[in-house]
């Protein structure tokens, strides 16, 4: 088995995209910076995240059963600290979001969104592998908020 260390250190070497998965529960909203994600199934439309079952967000989610995945726009590396564990209470205070059919948040701004139900759960490690059935997406144009080598990095990557 390799040495957790240096796998952490080859997974650095793995471009992502940036995510912030939102979820809302006895109406308050929460959020989490997210880079485990990745489609499932176009039949029935399905995606999956994976999220530390130690972080606050991870219990409103496995609660409510609902989350929102919002893949950030280039310019949004703000957000992706902001949701990455720095704020802890009244996160979305001074955030502007909307929401589609969970209620979870869709933040302003982001290039896409999944607005899902979670379907399945399982737990490895420290972390929960949750599926969820999307309800409800949209995109638009813009360049996404990767991440590589430890740093947030504007894709460059323009769809129309």
């Amino acid at each position: 088995m390799t040495n957790p260390e240096a796998f952490k250190d080859a997974m650095r070497h793995v471009p992502t995209g940036v995510t912030v998965v939102t979820s809302l529960k006895d109406g308050e909203p929460r959020g989490i910076t997210v880079n485990s994600f990745a489609s499932v199934s176009l039949e029935p439309p399905s995606l999956l995240i994976c999220v530390n079952r130690e972080a606050r967000s991870y219990l409103f989610i496995s609660t409510s059963r609902i989350f929102c995945v919002n893949v950030l726009a280039g310019n949004q590396r703000n957000l992706a600290e902001h949701f990455s564990g720095k704020v802890r209470e009244l996160q979305f205070a001074g955030i502007g979001y909307a929401i589609d059919a969970t209620g979870a948040p869709v933040l302003e701004g982001s290039i896409a969104h999944f607005d899902c139900q979670v379907a399945s759960e399982y737990n490895f490690g420290s972390h929960s592998i949750l599926i969820g059935n999307v309800l409800s997406c949209k995109s638009r144009p813009g360049s996404p908020l990767g991440y590589f080598n430890g740093g947030f990095h504007d894709f460059g990557i323009h769809v129309d």
